[in-house]
C-alpha cells in the first residue's frame, strides 16, 4: 500500500450502508471514495458477497493465437467525467466491428485491452 492511502473498502459494508438508508454521497463521504461510480461498483459486488444477487460468469474470450499490434493513430483521454469515449464511427465504421459485439476490459500493465468475447 503506498505511503498515505487508506486501507480498501470493504464491499459488504459499502452494501450494508446503503440498505440502512444512507445515500450514494453520505457512503462516498463516509468511506472517503472519489466517485460515484466506485461506490455503485462496491454496492453490486458487496450485494453478491452477501448474496443478495446471484453471482455470474464474464463470457469467455475466444481462443486466439497472439495477434500483432497495429498503431492505427485512433488517440482518446480520460475526460472530465472518468469515461473515456469511442464513437459509433469509430467502432464501426473504422475498426470494423458490429452493433452488439461484446468485450471483455483487461489491463495489462499501463495497456487497457478491449477484447472481444462470444
Amino acid at each position: 500500500m503506498a505511503a498515505g492511502s487508506s486501507p480498501p473498502v470493504d464491499p459488504k459494508t459499502v452494501a450494508q450502508e446503503v440498505q440502512k438508508g444512507k445515500s450514494l454521497e453520505e457512503v462516498q463521504r463516509i468511506f472517503g471514495i472519489e466517485s460515484k461510480s466506485q461506490v455503485q461498483d462496491l454496492y453490486v459486488r458487496g450485494l453478491r458477497q452477501l448474496g443478495e444477487i446471484p453471482q455470474f460468469e464474464m463470457p469467455k474470450a475466444k481462443n486466439r493465437t497472439a495477434a500483432k499490434v497495429v498503431d492505427m493513430g485512433y488517440r482518446r483521454s480520460i475526460g472530465q467525467s472518468g469515461s473515456i469515449t469511442l464513437t459509433r464511427s469509430l467502432l464501426l465504421e473504422k475498426l470494423g466491428f458490429q452493433k452488439g459485439d461484446v468485450f471483455q476490459i483487461l489491463r495489462q500493465g499501463d495497456d487497457l485491452i478491449l477484447r472481444k468475447v462470444d
